[in-house]
């Protein structure tokens, strides 16, 4: 790689800029890091996770939106999109919410999402439903 690859590279315009980035278990782990990235490329991340405690020391590392709640609350999760007022771009859950259409179809339904990614840890897996 030359000098001239890594000063091009330097300069390029954030992937996410304008966009919107909500992390549904975003205080620790894969969904911090994912945040940190998304916000690096200039997107407005919005972090949700139980800890508030966390929570709010990586909102305030990243400068971004919080909301201390548990994902598996299916009507705490409903309110929590209904209440966004922004348009969302992404979602990235890394909760232990089971796999259903029912969660998924809720959050469609609410918002035009461009993506949705959903990460299982095995360790925090639930019990399908």
């Amino acid at each position: 790689m030359s000098i001239a690859t890594v000063a091009s590279a330097a300069h390029r315009e954030p992937e996410l800029l304008g966009q919107t980035v909500v992390v549904i278990g975003g205080s620790s782990g894969i969904g911090l890091e994912t945040a940190r990235r998304a916000h690096a490329e200039g997107a407005e991340v919005i972090l949700t996770a139980r800890d508030p405690d966390r929570l709010h020391s990586a909102g305030l590392e990243l400068g971004a939106s919080t909301a201390a709640f548990d994902a598996t609350d299916f009507e705490r999760l409903g309110r929590f999109f209904d209440e966004l007022p922004a348009p969302i771009d992404h979602v990235l859950v890394t909760a232990p919410v089971p796999t259903t259409r029912r969660w998924q179809s809720s959050i469609s339904k609410r918002r035009a999402v461009t993506s949705m990614l959903i990460c299982y840890s095995r360790s925090r897996s639930p019990v399908m439903r």
